[in-house]
């Protein structure tokens, strides 16, 4: 736990505890819940190629049209060529196609050639059923008319066997196809993407056929049920030494209550002797048909500490209530874009021997965007993942007495502000050996934070050897891994990989303690091992392990330092 404030907060205490407590820690902080998408997900990377599945395609029609004809081994000489039908953007191109046909004799097979290389264009450029077609016509004055017909919605049908109402599948659909009558990839892929992001929802099939009018096709969407209820179980010994190593953690979401796609999820955590006891409730819930969800959340923490410090009766709690808006302003297969804002009000007390000390109320604000990207890196997938967000908040002492205190130490009373960056990727060096690194950093725009807004530095998401507890106001953490998918045993599927961390934390300004310095860098390296098991169709045994081992300097968080750290975890998801 974070305890800076025993330390900086009351001066009677002070005194008392500050050779029983590290000075790093100010407050204690929420303890951020494990992801259960990131364990499932380095999982599913590990036992295949790192590659996301690819997104459903619809089936491209074949359009029956009258065709241009000549006879056996006839020739026609071409003077010009011209295409008839609506700009679509690729002009130049296609004149470029075009060009080596002008001024010569051809065969019919030629002329057929170049309408089939238009189509390809066309439909590269996201026209799913673009056509260019030789339609009949006299050409024997010299000039050669080639039709484009890029492709119109006609009927489009759902076939709904998911948990989503049909009515917002129907929204859904309407609104991302609304912006162009022409059939065109990028739409029907958001389409399709949205619908899969709904709770109770699966990646819906899409057929296309002829279209009961000229130049339309008629569409079928076909959305698959997804489960009513799913969770997870996880027990692990990433928790602080102070606290209780040993956790057991778990989520519960109950999918599509309503029928449009909402969500009501619980999330829970306790640590050994109840050290550490975290809860959470969310619902979320989409906002209009166009990729806007938002959510609204409650969680509270307490805290108690142990071992040598028992005697103290340190205590504390932390409650919480948050709204987030996030919005999906691209969605496709291959490139995603979302932006997001959240509002959060939290209440913080910490109390040692009965007496309360530094409790606060924090007001804070934030401002993201996020990008996921699935491209190739000199012929190999890369897969990434990029986020940045701004956060500003107010800290606010009640007691006059804490805040006067609080502003003669650690000074973290009144505005801040802060800057966030991350960056995850993961390149497919080959089938079953894949190169990943994840970097993230923090920097604060306004002095010293409440332990609760600092970055981690140490334990299981840090540099990994070092117990949980280092922290600052300012920091970053690079973490590369080479991870080699081993055979699967009967649908289990593992990976081993080598890691190192590398990480740095300062304070703003660490003239207020001792005990800390004002810049601590740390390193490690390690070994990872991380399996699934299938034992039911989309439900998972889930185990991870991994050694990690302190290089160079400790940088002065000896007291943090294991040397050479295990970490293990199991569960499984439901």
């Amino acid at each position: 736990m974070k305890l800076r404030t025993f330390l900086l907060c009351c001066g009677a205490l002070e005194a008392m505890l500050a050779g029983a407590f590290p000075a790093r820690a100010q407050t204690p902080a929420p303890i951020v819940p494990f992801n259960i998408g990131d364990a499932v997900r380095e999982s599913e990377q590990s036992r295949r190629p790192p590659l996301p599945a690819p997104s459903a395609a619809p089936v491209l029609p074949q359009l029956v049209e009258p065709q241009f004809t000549m006879k056996d081994k006839e020739t026609l000489f071409v003077r010009s060529i011209e295409i008839e039908g609506p700009d679509l953007g690729a002009g130049a191109e296609a004149r470029e196609l075009i060009a080596p046909y002008e001024n010569r004799t051809l065969q019919l097979g030629e002329i057929y050639g170049l309408a089939d290389q238009l189509t390809t264009l066309y439909r590269t450029k996201g026209y799913l059923v673009a056509k260019a077609y030789i339609p009949a016509q006299d050409a024997r004055g010299g000039v050669l008319r080639i039709k484009l017909v890029p492709g119109l919605y006609g009927n489009i049908a759902i076939k709904n066997g998911s948990l989503v109402r049909d009515d917002y599948l129907r929204g859904v659909i309407d609104q991302a196809l609304a912006g162009s009558p022409v059939i065109q990839k990028d739409p029907l892929e958001r389409a399709m993407l949205l619908i899969s992001d709904l709770p109770g929802a699966g990646m819906p099939r899409v057929a296309i056929g002829p279209g009961g009018l000229p130049e339309t096709s008629d569409f079928i969407f076909s959305a698959p049920e997804a489960r009513r209820l799913d969770g997870y179980l996880l027990g692990d010994n990433f928790g602080s030494p102070y606290t209780g190593r040993d956790r057991l953690s778990g989520g519960l979401n109950l999918n599509s209550p309503l029928g449009y796609g909402d969500r009501l999820s619980a999330f829970g955590i306790v640590s050994e002797r109840a050290g550490l006891v975290n809860g959470r409730a969310a619902y979320s819930f989409p906002i209009f048909c166009d990729g806007l969800r938002g959510e609204i959340g409650a969680f509270r923490t307490t805290y108690a500490l142990s071992g040598v410090y028992q005697g103290l009766d340190a205590t504390g709690t932390a409650d919480a209530v948050t709204a987030t808006l996030t919005y999906a302003m691209r969605r496709q297969h291959d490139d995603s874009i979302y932006i997001s804002g959240n509002y959060s009000h939290m209440s913080l007390n910490d109390k040692a021997l009965g007496v309360s000390f530094a409790q606060r109320t924090i007001d804070l604000g934030t401002a993201a965007i996020t990008r996921d990207t699935f491209s190739d890196f000199i012929g190999l997938p890369l897969t990434t993942s990029a986020s940045f967000s701004f956060t500003a908040g107010y800290v606010n002492f009640p007691d006059p007495k804490q805040e006067v205190a609080n502003i003669a130490t650690v000074d973290t009373a009144g505005n801040y502000a802060k800057i966030n960056l991350s960056f995850i990727a993961t390149l497919a060096l080959a089938e079953r050996l894949s190169l990943s690194a994840n970097v993230r950093g923090q920097k604060s725009l306004s002095g010293n934070l409440d332990s609760s807004q600092q970055m981690s530095l140490t334990g299981y998401w840090g540099v990994r050897s070092y117990d949980e507890g280092l922290s600052g106001d300012s920091g970053y953490l690079v973490t590369p891994e080479l991870k080699y998918a081993l055979p699967d045993i009967y649908g289990y599927r593992h990976a081993i990989g080598v890691f190192t961390d590398v990480g740095a934390a300062w304070l703003e300004n660490g003239s207020y303690t001792l005990t800390q310095k004002s810049y601590t860098q740390l390193n490690d390296f390690g070994l990872s091992y991380n399996a699934t098991y299938e034992y039911s169709p989309g439900r998972f045994l889930l185990a991870k392990a991994l050694v990690a081992h302190t290089y160079g300097s400790d940088c002065g968080a000896k007291s943090y330092d294991r040397t050479t750290k295990g970490l293990v975890q199991v569960g499984f998801t439901f």
